[in-house]
């Protein structure tokens, strides 16, 4: 059972840190032409608001994705504890 503890942990701990640098690296990426949109005078406004959009539902989506992470995790601790007391 400590193996299958293990496992779980490790795969929470990949959700959650994978998610973080596929938010961070998304944002960065975003950021370059946002910025290049935003220095437009005409366009400089819907740009900015554009740029937060964005970044708001990235930050969205990948915060859902470490709630959900947590919950699976410890739904995971839950169904094993379960498991190991039926040996």
């Amino acid at each position: 059972m400590k193996k299958w503890r293990g496992l779980t942990a490790l795969i929470h701990d990949g959700v959650k840190y994978g998610s973080m640098a596929v938010e961070r690296v998304q944002k960065d990426t975003a950021k370059i032409p946002f910025t290049i949109l935003e220095a437009i005078p005409p366009i400089a406004l819907p740009a900015k608001v554009a740029h937060m959009v964005h970044d708001a539902s990235v930050t969205g989506v990948h915060g859902m994705v470490r709630v959900l992470n947590g919950v699976v995790g410890k739904t995971a601790d839950v169904v094993l504890g379960v498991l190991d007391k039926d040996k």
